[in-house]
């Protein structure tokens, strides 16, 4: 296959800190600077599963705020989102929209995108690129589907069954009512399209550790409702049998009950002017633990009473069966004009469930938003404290000729020590695209609670994944109260050696013998928690 884009080498220096976190932008120039005059939103991101620190992002991309052409733009990393490296557009001269990349298990990227015709004037198909080199060059696009659409959609199986490589395509209107497509060929070519009943739109695309394909959205009907248009309800389809390459896939769709409506609220009440509040994700646990085969699904939904948004959030347990009762994530009090809108999901190869949104709830202004974050270890039913992790920024501003938006959607996909977040700010006065890494991190010390406890600078006595600083447990060894055991409290029992122990709980009395002895200074070396003892 021909390459048709190759990205030299230059590195983002443009940065904006929040706490412990750092967005890092992407559209930058061969010198790392932000490019004045130019537009970028929708970005999507994907991480090699081999190596996480190799990254691929994707946006549309306009080289001028006057202009209404729109390019398929695309970054890549390989330290982990510290730098990126962007040099144009995939195909240079080509107009794309509604771009999305995803990954296999291989490590080979893949570029979803709606290909504009000759005029620019209307997207005429569904093309999808791949690189094998980690997204420094694009192959040849492969035609998937014509006659037009919207919101394409991709999701890869990286199961590990048979069906590992699979390609799912999902999209919404066009001239075909047939909206799914797949590639079993690891996209050297898409089969004839079938229909998902419903026609689930401004969803994702889900899939389980057995090849099993979810797709969720929203249905196209719906009706103005005073200053906002509601849709009538949420949409979730199933595909037992789409991982079978030998047979048609079929599906069967029904609808959730996320807690309130589906909405698209009219420009002068919207935080995102003449665009949607962001997509349905859908989301499978494939770790090998007791969450395997958990489905969420999380949305910006219009709630009853005053609030005007929130993010809500719904689980399953059987594959799709049963669903929880709505669980509302943002804890602000309900206010007219406190939206939490563009809501992001992911799960990470350990089970957490990172989420992201922006929200209004700091300015109470329709047109400024900062990101908010959370994260859940038990499978959803119940999750961290509410966190801001950007500064906030105008979502009104900066809108490209022809697209009076911030974009449609922005992304994330998790890794085991965190979220990687692909987004869309106006921090220097325009739409740019930024890289977040965002992780758990409860003692505060700016590192992810998954490597402070991988690396034994803290201590999870109960194996929950929250560092036993963070939690009110008595950590048997523990002798000076920090939560740790480590040489200080090996010491405070050497300094009491051959006595008698004070009471029958004397924590120095490890084996309960009523001695403090050496017996009791090598029980607790076993139980350190710091490598090698070290404070």
């Amino acid at each position: 296959m021909s390459m048709l884009a190759t990205a030299g080498h230059s590195y983002a220096q443009s940065q904006f800190t929040y706490g412990p976190y750092v967005s890092v932008q992407m559209n930058v120039d061969g010198n790392g600077n932000n490019i004045p005059g130019d537009a970028a939103h929708e970005p999507t991101i994907a991480f090699d599963p081999n190596n996480p620190d190799k990254l691929v992002a994707g946006w549309k991309h306009f080289a001028s705020v006057l202009s209404g052409s729109r390019e398929g733009g695309w970054g890549f990393s390989d330290d982990g989102g510290k730098h990126w490296q962007f040099q144009g557009s995939v195909t240079p001269g080509q107009q794309r929209t509604n771009n999305m990349v995803d990954v296999d298990s291989l490590g080979n990227f893949y570029y979803q995108s709606l290909h504009y015709d000759a005029t620019g004037s209307y997207a005429q198909d569904i093309e999808v690129l791949k690189s094998i080199d980690s997204g420094i060059s694009w192959q040849a696009p492969v035609y998937a589907h014509g006659e037009g659409a919207d919101k394409g959609r991709i999701g890869i199986d990286r199961s590990g069954a048979a069906s590992d490589g699979h390609i799912y395509l999902a999209w919404r209107e066009g001239l075909d009512d047939r909206h799914f497509s797949r590639s079993t060929n690891h996209g050297e070519s898409f089969e004839e399209l079938i229909a998902i009943p419903g026609n689930p739109a401004f969803g994702t695309i889900g899939v389980g550790p057995q090849g099993q394909v979810y797709v969720s959205g929203r249905s196209e009907n719906g009706e103005l409702v005073g200053a906002k248009l509601v849709f009538e309800a949420y949409l979730f389809a199933t595909s037992p049998d789409a991982r079978n390459p030998r047979v048609t896939p079929t599906f069967t769709t029904q609808t959730l009950d996320l807690g309130g409506s589906p909405v698209m609220f009219q420009y002068r009440n919207n935080p995102n002017q003449y665009g949607p509040p962001g997509d349905v994700q859908v989301s499978v646990d494939t770790s090998d633990g007791p969450m395997r085969g958990n489905i969420y699904v999380m949305a910006p939904v219009d709630p009853a009473g005053i609030d005007n948004m929130d993010i809500n959030f719904i689980r399953s347990t059987d594959g799709g069966l049963t669903w929880s009762a709505p669980m509302r994530l943002n804890n602000d009090p309900a206010d007219r004009n406190a939206y939490q809108w563009f809501a992001m999901q992911g799960v990470a190869p350990n089970s957490r469930i990172d989420a992201v949104w922006y929200d209004t709830r700091g300015s109470l202004q329709p047109g400024i938003s900062q990101l908010y974050y959370v994260y859940s270890w038990d499978g959803g039913v119940t999750w961290s404290a509410n966190q801001a992790v950007t500064a906030p920024f105008n979502t009104q501003i900066g809108y490209p000729q022809g697209a009076q938006k911030l974009g449609d959607y922005t992304h994330l996909v998790s890794d085991a020590n965190g979220a990687h977040v692909a987004y869309t700010a106006t921090y220097n006065g325009e739409q740019d695209v930024y890289y977040l890494n965002l992780f758990p991190d409860c003692n505060h010390n700016a590192i992810s609670d998954v490597l402070d406890i991988q690396q034994r600078r803290v201590g999870d006595t109960n194996a929950n994944h929250l560092p036993d600083s963070c939690e009110n447990i008595i950590v048997p060894g523990d002798i000076d109260g920090d939560k740790d055991v480590d040489l200080s409290d090996i010491k405070l029992v050497l300094a009491a050696k051959n006595r008698a122990a004070s009471a029958n709980n004397d924590p120095r009395d490890l084996d309960r013998n009523g001695v403090i002895n050496m017996l009791d200074a090598r029980k607790q070396t076993l139980l350190c928690t710091r490598s090698n003892c070290a404070v």
